[in-house]
């Protein structure tokens, strides 16, 4: 304020109170002082309010829940929300994995494992090669796998369209349970469409058996190939599928500037290919960024990238999609077993071998009487002591998705059909389950919201509101969502849906589903959105994207 404006205020705070007749110089000088600390107090405490930053997946409490108080918009345009910036091509799924981004101190980071493909007279049979035949490990009995193969061989050409699939659907209710059906049904379908010209399953499958396989050339390809005691359609579409490349990797740390997109810097350190199966997200803590590639967990800093010290992983070649969890100087993620490193240097404290690798991400619970690390494991939740890596306890269920914990609640989405969506009472003795909605899911990778005394779901193939202290259902809508896990802003839940294709908005009111907005935007199905001072990060299929999704924007 100008010293003439200032004269002005005083004056004008001067007559409108009787009290006051003359103001003296010290008087104006200590007014003086008293406005300048008041206004920056101010602005210090309102933008300490809106400037909560991203610092690990799910958000600092690793809950999905965004508390920085930014209104957002009530509804958008079909078109979606106003589209800020696209980064610069950044690649995902098979060629990048599925990690989420962070966000802190103006910047977006992304770690990914960096897939290539060049020229080479080497071939290669692997994952991606069989996902090209269209293999899956399928949980059904052989005689129902045999009775499909013969009932895929005898379709007739003539049998085409609508009536095709409808003989597909009649197919699959006569011969699988509903389970069954909910987890193949449509890659059978997928399968019966193709009729004689699909890769015979018992191909596919003893081509897997074998592992990855690396030959030096052409001759050595064919040579191994017309070993191999599979068909002849087998063979020719194995060859085709082939390319006259090889895959090669290395792990990368991307920081981009949260304002523009702009590229910051850009590390790098040598990988092995993992495909989509290395999808970790980093985490942030003391100016520090931790980051697991295919063969290492690293340590950069913050500002630029500078490599502070890297580790190698119990597993390596395959990578975590586990996040990676900070506390209390020491670095946490799930890699083959969930291991802990020394957050300073880089040492391996212990590994325990009770939690087996899994997508699901471990956090931290805390009561009154100590501190546990949380996780979910292939057919368990289990409780870790921090400190020694000895697991606490263990309760039935598990499966990919994370979580949620809220005060001594934790609600899970469990892929035992008998769990299903599940509240336990966390205890250091043990977890007391509280209640449950048995769900039979295809893929319940999606964690959970708790919010307002509400738990929220929306993945596999729902959106769900539940009583947090009592279960009880307050509404259910069938639909086609994705493996990603939600968040909730301003009382509004932003989510994924359609594999990605579709961002969505729902009201968070618990007496009825309300669709707020919705819009194609062809996302990433897998990496969980980021809201940050009212702005939406999404990773997409081949680039970073920021949308505007505050009711009032201001300047960038």
């Amino acid at each position: 304020m100008n010293p003439s404006k200032r004269e002005e205020f005083y004056e004008s705070y001067s007559s409108k109170s009787c009290a006051v007749v003359f103001v003296s110089a010290p008087f104006r000088f200590w007014m003086s002082r008293f406005f300048y600390i008041t206004s920056f107090l101010l602005w210090f405490f309102s933008s300490s309010v809106v400037a909560i930053d991203w610092n690990q997946w799910r958000g600092n409490d690793r809950n999905g829940v965004v508390k920085d108080g930014v209104p957002l918009l009530s509804v958008w345009a079909e078109s979606g929300p106003n589209l800020l910036w696209r980064s610069e091509t950044i690649p995902s799924g098979d060629n990048g994995g599925h990690g989420s981004v962070l966000v802190n101190d103006g910047k977006t980071y992304i770690s990914l494992v960096w897939h290539d493909d060049k020229p080479s007279e080497n071939r290669e049979i692997n994952d991606l090669i069989l996902r090209k035949l269209g293999y899956r490990n399928l949980s059904l009995s052989e005689q129902i796998i045999t009775k499909m193969e013969k009932a895929r061989e005898s379709i007739s050409p003539r049998l085409r369209g609508r009536k095709l699939n409808d003989w597909a659907e009649n197919w699959i209710s006569d011969n699988l349970s509903k389970e069954q059906a909910e987890r193949n049904g449509s890659w059978i379908i997928s399968r019966f469409k193709k009729g004689g010209t699909a890769v015979p399953y018992e191909d596919m499958r003893h081509i897997s058996e074998k592992g990855n396989k690396r030959f030096q050339n052409d001759a050595a390809l064919k040579k191994w190939i017309d070993a191999q005691p599979i068909s002849s359609l087998g063979k020719q579409q194995l060859i085709k599928a082939i390319p006259n490349t090889v895959r090669v990797a290395k792990d990368v740390i991307l920081c981009l500037d949260s304002r523009t997109g702009r590229r910051l810097w850009k590390t790098e350190a040598p990988g092995e290919p993992t495909g989509r199966k290395s999808s970790s997200t980093p985490c942030i803590a003391g100016g520090r960024l931790f980051a697991a590639g295919s063969t290492h967990v690293y340590c950069v800093d913050a500002v630029n990238g500078r490599r502070i010290w890297s580790a190698p992983l119990p597993k390596r070649g395959h990578g975590p999609a586990s996040s990676i969890l900070f506390h209390n100087e020491k670095v946490f993620l799930i890699a083959g077993n969930l291991v802990a490193y020394n957050a300073k240097t880089g040492r391996q404290i212990w590994i325990n071998n009770d939690v087996r690798n899994s997508n699901s991400s471990p956090l931290i619970w805390s009561d009154q009487d100590g501190k546990w690390i949380i996780c979910s494991e292939r057919k368990a939740y289990v409780a870790v002591n921090p400190n020694t890596g000895d697991t606490v306890w263990k309760v039935a269920g598990g499966g990919d998705s994370t979580p949620v914990i809220s005060g001594n609640w934790m609600v899970v989405y469990s892929k035992e059909k008998k769990v299903g969506l599940a509240a336990y009472r966390l205890s250091k003795e043990g977890a007391k389950i509280a209640w449950k909605i048995p769900m039979s899911e295809r893929r319940a990778q999606s964690s959970p919201l708790i919010y307002g005394g509400h738990v929220y779901l929306i993945g596999g193939d729902w959106h769900m509101c539940a009583d947090l202290a009592t279960g009880k259902l307050q509404w259910r809508e069938s639909r086609q969502s994705t493996i990603s896990s939600p968040v909730i802003a301003d009382g509004k839940i932003i989510a994924l849906e359609k594999k990605g294709s579709d961002l969505v908005m729902i009201d968070t009111d618990i007496k009825a589903h309300r669709e707020l907005g919705k819009s194609r935007i062809k996302a990433m199905w897998c990496p969980s959105p980021v809201i940050v001072d009212g702005k939406l990060y999404l990773r997409m299929k081949d680039n970073i994207s920021c949308y505007d999704l505050r009711a009032e924007p201001g300047v960038q």
